[in-house]
């Protein structure tokens, strides 16, 4: 059972990369229905393998993540720039004046 196991991680390692993500949901079920037998086998060599792709699997999926919280603050900047003027502190820490959105007059 481990061999089947390792198809399913290699599946879902495969739908992470190609960015595939509608495909996760039926193999998660599928590596779920999976674990009894893998946990009752005595393949130490199967099990060593199916640890390593998991390893791999949940640095991929780590990445995943980051990768879409950067996408949710790009465009939750974007944004925010539309709304009106953004300026930096001396830290270079983004600050948002008290008048955003407003116009002010000159003099």
């Amino acid at each position: 059972m481990t061999d089947r196991m390792c198809d399913l991680l290699d599946a879902v390692h495969a739908a992470l990369v190609r960015a595939e993500y509608q495909e996760l949901d039926a193999l998660t079920d599928a590596v779920a229905a999976g674990l009894p037998a893998v946990e009752g086998s005595r393949d130490r060599a199967g099990l060593i393998r199916v640890q390593q792709k998991a390893a791999r699997n949940a640095v991929c999926l780590l990445a995943t993540q980051r990768g879409f919280r950067a996408a949710l603050r790009r465009v939750e900047e974007i944004r925010v720039a539309r709304m009106g003027l953004v300026t930096y502190d001396p830290h270079g820490r983004r600050s948002e004046p008290a008048l955003a959105g407003r116009l002010r007059e000159r003099f």
